[in-house]
């Protein structure tokens, strides 16, 4: 199911990631260049991760579309860690450094 949001910025929706009803994991892909640096954190809509919990997601997967990099963490570990803010224009977002993610090894 895909999840959208309104983005300001662009004046239109865009698409904020993909839940799997059935395995209840959350998958967002991204570009490195909407890494908040500061962070080493990705964000996610305040609006999608209430959606998330409503719905009893059990993982969230982020992809790194131009690295291939995958990092995986439980739902609930992400709600216990991270922090809620809103950076320049954007909505307010959920962002937890991908330290406390696991990286996914690639498959050869």
């Amino acid at each position: 199911m895909l999840m959208k949001v309104y983005n300001k910025i662009l004046g239109r929706e865009v698409v904020a990631g993909d839940f799997n009803q059935r395995t209840k994991v959350f998958y967002k892909a991204v570009s490195t260049h909407s890494k908040l640096f500061v962070l080493n954190a990705y964000g996610i809509e305040k609006s999608i991760i209430e959606e998330l919990r409503t719905r009893g997601c059990k993982l969230i997967r982020i992809e790194e579309i131009n690295t291939g990099n995958i990092f995986e963490i439980d739902f609930d570990k992400f709600i216990e860690k991270a922090i809620l803010r809103t950076f320049g224009n954007s909505t307010e977002q959920y962002y937890l450094p991908l330290k406390y993610f696991t990286k996914v090894e690639k498959a050869s």
